[in-house]
């Protein structure tokens, strides 16, 4: 047993000083993305550049390990125009990240009232809940975003739905302390 432990020992001492055991890369010198050249244009927020990607045969529906796809990266900046191009390549506007997250998600989550809407034109349903059960609308609510509530409530979302732990968008709004999200919803005709 000794002898195994100090052979190891050697072998490993050797490797280090022959550099061929090298640290792994630090996190920040991972590429998120995967180096897709789609998802760094839409990151680096570059309309023009997505569309000549996509004009050479990109595929919009890539996916990077988290099952997000370009719709989704763009929701998540807020880029309308980005939207407007992968829309017309016919783009599912309802696919779910590996955390149940919708591009409308993202985009409620953030404020984004504008991309909210193109979403929902688009035919992204309002009620789509993630793997906690939490929708656009509760999300909004949440983080206090009044006018994504407003529209979302306006394109006929369901203010009764419950996440998995019980709560509404009320509730959450409440909880968030986000008063003037409470008022509206209360406005609304919600009462819990």
């Amino acid at each position: 047993m000794l002898r195994q432990t100090t052979r190891f020992l050697v072998l490993a001492v050797t490797l280090v000083l022959t550099g061929l055991l090298a640290a792994p890369p630090a996190l920040s010198d991972i590429e998120l993305f995967g180096g897709n050249p789609l998802l760094d244009a839409i990151k680096g927020n570059n309309a023009r550049q997505v569309e000549l990607l996509l004009a050479r045969g990109e595929n919009a529906e890539t996916e990077d390990f988290d099952g997000r796809r370009p719709l989704i990266y763009a929701a998540q900046l807020g880029n309308a125009d980005i939207i407007d191009i992968l829309m017309r390549y016919s783009v599912t506007p309802n696919h779910r990240d590996k955390l149940g997250n919708s591009a409308l998600f993202y985009a409620a989550s953030a404020g984004y009232v504008d991309v909210v809407e193109m979403l929902i034109g688009a035919g992204a349903k309002a009620d789509l809940e993630n793997r906690r059960g939490l929708t656009p609308l509760i999300a909004a609510a949440s983080h206090g975003h009044l006018h994504v509530v407003e529209t979302l409530l306006a394109r006929g979302a369901d203010a009764a739905r419950r996440d998995y732990t019980g709560r509404t968008a009320l509730m959450w709004a409440e909880w968030n302390r986000r008063s003037a999200v409470v008022a509206a919803l209360r406005g609304a005709g919600v009462r819990e």
